[in-house]
């Protein structure tokens, strides 16, 4: 797995779809339904986005000479479509019509999990989409993002700073992130120049020390570490290890990419 181009953007109007009357009475009928049997009115429908709408902008990230064999949407925050399969949806806009997955409900190991997907599946090119949307039309005790953002990568056999290494770790308590993190960048970093490391703020909470490392303002929970690896990507040769940590799944995860 290579790292063949990365596409980044941020969304700062409301989702086409939200301008016709129609589709917005729709959502908020759907809204409601959704949380009646919780007791609670949801917000009327005027603004947020949809992750067909901003993923079909990320498609720059791939050429028409390029076709794609796989295509992975990963989120955490649902968009304000949802009676559409975006997954599906891409698949028919994205050069090579894709075989198309949609990872959720995972918090910010969603695009790690989409990176397994990716190295298992074994497809020549494979493109992975990670989205999130600052919107939600009901109360929730959940963080929201600050911005609508978007993040693509395109994966490839050749070219591109090689994917090394991937580590999952489910049922990660606080106390134990620390001393798990050290031990899987010093094995992602065998035989390295060097490492860089590029880590969320909620992972920075649970790994302290560490000045050198990169830590990601928070705000962006699911595209915050991806929007800065591209930054770290062009640095010198080395190893650039991808890491987040979601305290509330307790998932910590970490991705090693080799810079040449």
């Amino acid at each position: 797995m290579r790292l063949i181009r990365i596409e980044r953007r941020t969304f700062t109007a409301p989702a086409v779809f939200l301008a016709d009357d129609g589709q917005r009475a729709e959502v908020d009928a759907y809204f409601a339904d959704l949380t009646r049997p919780f007791g609670t009115e949801p917000h009327r429908v005027r603004s947020g986005q949809s992750y067909g709408e901003m993923a079909r902008e990320l498609l720059a990230a791939v050429a028409p000479a390029e076709p794609v064999d796989l295509l992975v949407l990963a989120f955490s925050i649902h968009d304000l479509w949802p009676g559409r399969a975006t997954a599906t949806y891409l698949s028919r806009l994205c050069p090579g019509t894709p075989l198309s997955f949609a990872v959720c409900d995972q918090g910010s190991a969603a695009p790690f999990t989409g990176l397994r997907i990716i190295r298992d599946y074994g497809a020549p090119r494979a493109l992975l989409i990670v989205v999130e949307q600052a919107t939600l039309p009901y109360d929730s005790t959940a963080p929201t993002p600050a911005e609508h953002r978007g993040v693509a990568m395109l994966f490839g056999a050749i070219g591109g700073p090689r994917v090394t290494g991937l580590r999952q770790h489910p049922a990660v308590a606080p106390e134990a992130v620390a001393g798990q993190a050290d031990r899987d960048v010093t094995e992602l970093a065998a035989g390295s120049d060097g490492v860089r490391v590029v880590r969320s703020d909620a992972l920075a909470a649970a790994w302290t020390g560490h000045p050198d490392h990169t830590t990601v303002p928070a705000g962006q929970p699911t595209t915050g570490v991806w929007w800065h690896l591209a930054d770290a990507l062009t640095g010198s040769a080395g190893l650039v290890v991808a890491a987040d940590y979601d305290p509330d799944l307790r998932y910590l995860c970490l991705a090693g990419i080799e810079v040449r």
